[in-house]
This record gives C-alpha cells, sequence and structure tokens, in this order.
C-alpha cells in the first residue's frame, strides 16, 4: 500500500505526564476509524468541520478508556492536506498508549518520523523550506535560533532565494548578449557590470556558508566549561548550577580527572556545561589525559567560568592560559570566606573588573588576582560557592555572560540545516568556475545554468525519495 493512502496517526505531543495531550490520525479513512472508538459516532459524524466536540473512547472490551475532545478536518483543509482528526486527551502515558492502541487495532497505522509534514509537503500545502522551518522551529536552543527559524517559516528565506534566482537569469542574459552582441562598443562595460554583479553574489553566499559553519557550533546549546587550577572550586560551581551534586567534592586537589558534562536550560538558552579537571602539574598519567581534555575544552568552548582560589598564588601557566582566552574568560576569584572572615560575615557585594572593589584586604594572592584583573581588563566575580558569598552577583554575572555570547551570534539568513549548507557549497563552486572562465562566455553561462539548478533544490523541486527520507527523519514522530 502507499504510505500516502494509509491512515497514520501519533502522538503529537511530548511523550510523559501531563494534563493534557494530544493524537494526531490523517488519511482518507481517518473519519470513519475515529467514528468505531467512540460511544458518539452519529454525532461525530454529523459535527461540523474545524468545531470541537466531546466524545467518549471506548477499547474492545467496551470499557472506557477516556473522555477527549476532538477536531475533525476534511481535506485539503487540514495540515496535511488530507482528511484529519486531531484528539486532546487527558495527559497520561497509560490513557495515550491505550487510544493509540486501540486506533492500531482497527487498521490505523503507527505515522513515521515527520511523515505529517511530509504529506503535507506531497499534497501541496507546503514546499520543503517551510516543511524545515517547521523543524527549526522545534529543535529552536536559544532565541537568535527561533528568530531564524520563524523567519524561514514565514518566508524570509525563499524571498531570498528567490532573488538570488533572479540575479542568476540576469547575468545569464547579459552573458548572452555578450554572445550574440560581442563586438558591439557598449558590451565591454555591461561585461565589467556582469562579472562586479557575480563576484559580489559569490562574496555574499560566501559570506552566509561562513555564518551558517559559526551558527552550526551552538546547534546543540552553548559550551560553557569550568576550568582552572586544580581544587579551586570549579566542581562546587558546577553542583551549584545544576542544583543537585553531580560531581564529587573533595578537599584532595585532582578529584576531578575526567570532564563531567551535563546539558541544561540556564534562564531558557540551552548550555551544555562542563566541569573540567583542574589544571595543574602531575604525574599521573590518568589525571594528566583529563586535564590534556580540559586544555582542549578551553579551545572549543564558546565561554569560560575559569575558577581559582583567593588563597593560593597564581602560576604563570594559569595567568598564560587566562590571557590567552580572555574574551571568553569570566575570572570568579573563590573562597574569600578563607582569606578574609570579616568580609565574608559581612557578605560584601562582589565586584565586576575592572572597578575596583574599594576594600581594605591585604592577603597577597588576593590583591595579585585583583590586580591581575584590572591590569588586563577581565571580567571577574569574588565570592565563596560554599558560602554563597555574593551567590545573587555571581549567577548575574553568568547569565550576562551567557546572554552574551548569544548576542554575538550573527544567523545565516538561508542556510537553517545541512541540506541548505551542502546546496549554498555547490553553488558558489559553480559560481567560481563561472568567473574562472568569464572570458568564455559560453561555458561561463554552463556554470551559472548548474548554479540555477542547484538552487532550485531549496524549494523542493527534489524527486529522490533518498532526499525526503533524509530531511524528515530528523522530525519528531507526531509532527
Amino acid at each position: 500500500m502507499n504510505m500516502s493512502t494509509q491512515t497514520i496517526a501519533a502522538l503529537s505531543t511530548p511523550p510523559g505526564r501531563g494534563a493534557l495531550a494530544g493524537i494526531r490520525v490523517t488519511g482518507g479513512n481517518s473519519h470513519t476509524l475515529f467514528s468505531l472508538v467512540i460511544n458518539e459516532k452519529e454525532k461525530f459524524n454529523k459535527e461540523a468541520c474545524r468545531k470541537i466536540g466531546i466524545y467518549t473512547i471506548i477499547g474492545d472490551d467496551g470499557n472506557i478508556i477516556d473522555e477527549v475532545t476532538a477536531i475533525k478536518y476534511d481535506a485539503p483543509r487540514s495540515f496535511t492536506g488530507e482528511h484529519m482528526v486531531e484528539i486532546f486527551c487527558h495527559g497520561s502515558p497509560i490513557i495515550t498508549g491505550r487510544i493509540l492502541d486501540r486506533l492500531f487495532n482497527i487498521g490505523v497505522h503507527p505515522a513515521a518520523r515527520g511523515e505529517f509534514s511530509r504529506r503535507a509537503l506531497l499534497n501541496g500545502k507546503m514546499d520543503l523550506l517551510k516543511a524545515e522551518s517547521i523543524a527549526g522551529l522545534i529543535d529552536s536552543q536559544t532565541e537568535k535560533h527561533l528568530q531564524s527559524a520563524s523567519m524561514g517559516y514565514q518566508g524570509n528565506q525563499r524571498s531570498r532565494i528567490e532573488n538570488y534566482k533572479r540575479k542568476i537569469i540576469g547575468l545569464l542574459s547579459d552573458l548572452e548578449s555578450r554572445i550574440e552582441f560581442g563586438e558591439e562598443d557598449d558590451v565591454a562595460q555591461a561585461q565589467l557590470n556582469t562579472k562586479n554583479d557575480l563576484e559580489q553574489m559569490t562574496a555574499e553566499l560566501s559570506e552566509e556558508l561562513i555564518r551558517s559553519e559559526r551558527v552550526k557550533t551552538f546547534d546543540e546549546g552553548i559550551f560553557v566549561a569550568l576550568a582552572g587550577p586544580a581544587n579551586a572550586g570549579k566542581s562546587s560551581l558546577f553542583n551549584e548550577i545544576l542544583g543537585f551534586d553531580r560531581s564529587i567534592i573533595h578537599d584532595k586537589p585532582g578529584t576531578t580527572r575526567d570532564i563531567v558534562s551535563e546539558r541544561i536550560s540556564f534562564e531558557s538558552i540551552t548550555i551544555k556545561l562542563f566541569d573540567c579537571a583542574g589544571i595543574r602539574e602531575t604525574n599521573d598519567c590518568i589525571e594528566r589525559k583529563g586535564i590534556e581534555r580540559s586544555i582542549s575544552a578551553l579551545k572549543d568552548a564558546h565561554f569560560v567560568l575559569w575558577v581559582t582560589s583567593a588563597d593560593e598564588s597564581m602560576k604563570e601557566d594559569e595567568a598564560d592560559q587566562i590571557l590567552e582566552y580572555k574574551e571568553k574568560i569570566l575570572l570568579i576569584i573563590n573562597k574569600i570566606d578563607i582569606i578574609s572572615p570579616i568580609r565574608a560575615a559581612a557578605g560584601h557585594p562582589c565586584s565586576l573588573y575592572p572597578h575596583n572593589t574599594g576594600t581594605n584586604d591585604t592577603h597577597p594572592h588576593f590583591e595579585f588576582k585583583k590586580a591581575f584583573c584590572a591590569k588586563n581588563d577581565l571580567r571577574c566575580v569574588e565570592t565563596s560557592i560554599r558560602e554563597k558569598i555574593n551567590h545573587k552577583e555571581l549567577f548575574n554575572a553568568i547569565s550576562s555572560a551567557i546572554h552574551g555570547v548569544t548576542e554575538e551570534i550573527t544567523f545565516p539568513e538561508i542556510i537553517l540545516n545541512d541540506r541548505h549548507r551542502r546546496i549554498i557549497t555547490a553553488v558558489l563552486n559553480e559560481l567560481r568556475h563561472s568567473i574562472a572562465e568569464f572570458n568564455r562566455e559560453e561555458l561561463s553561462a554552463h556554470y551559472l545554468r548548474n548554479a540555477l539548478n542547484h538552487l532550485a533544490e531549496f524549494s523542493g523541486h527534489v524527486t529522490s525519495d533518498e532526499v525526503l527520507d533524509m530531511i524528515f527523519e530528523k522530525f519528531c514522530i507526531g509532527k
């Protein structure tokens, strides 16, 4: 049986316990099959489309499974372009499981990943760009991710692509004029203009590709590394941010020997938080391996929370590493309760360098680190993680740093995923060939036609099932 002729169903809300859950049913027999599992068959059959009704779903044994609300849609006025029913039941996994089992037992098929959106595409309800932007909306990890996917959903991406298509068609027209009227005087200036336009378009798309490669590193969240010397309090801060004890804490240096990580939502921003092994000289081969991984994590991190002890000296290699990554470091001077009990008791307000604290602390290591921050214009917080001194200020500084990372992201206007990236890479390859062969008009035009054909792949002029499978397998089941 062809997939599009089957009636399918799936949970369309996240699995788990909740107040409500949604189940989608689509296909030519969706109305008939749904009516078989409810008591109010006649009411449902007479109910107007797009109107909410209350129905009782019954099991094979005649017992009630749940009282639900449901909306029916007639083709083509539905998300998929087919007959559809959307069911809203109580959000128990047992209830949703029983409703789906009931539907499957009477001939409904389980939906594959992205099958609802795929049917919408095949039935002309959306093009491939809009389908992909739906996946982008669902997978958004930051506010800017959401804005980018939203622009694609609203058609901005399509407009940009169509604009580039028109430009290429115009350039092809100019090249054809050169072939036809190459000896005329005014063609020379037109030739120069055409080449300039071609080079400008190539530069714009190259920048688009560069932006997309940068943004790709944020797709799974912002990478935040907790680094610094051994026994400075990194694991304590890691557990404090998580809200539970994930890393082992001990007075003995070198307790963390490998990178410990968690993926969390921090003020609606997805971050990957890495607790790195303390960086120090050691003869322990296992700890040394962990330190090597920590140094590698510093390079890959979008932002670094560098934790150092107020009562410990700053070694030369620590200073060098801080300065190497100073643009993405928030320096956290921990354990101020040890070096100044009076300060700890008073809960002295935090300072973010390069501003001066105005305190009278005279501990030499602490004073050196304060001066080091001021001299090198480093963002810095004085705190005691264990005693929660300047706790609010510490977390405000972390929040500001993470939001600063997201604000620096410049999202591409065309490329939203790997498929788009491959298309633009192919387009750029053809455009560069066209520029290289610009004085051989027919060959240059050939490469421009190839570029135009690649751009057409954006909007869904694709017949390969393998390509569609690759796109929709990344969707949620039920979408």
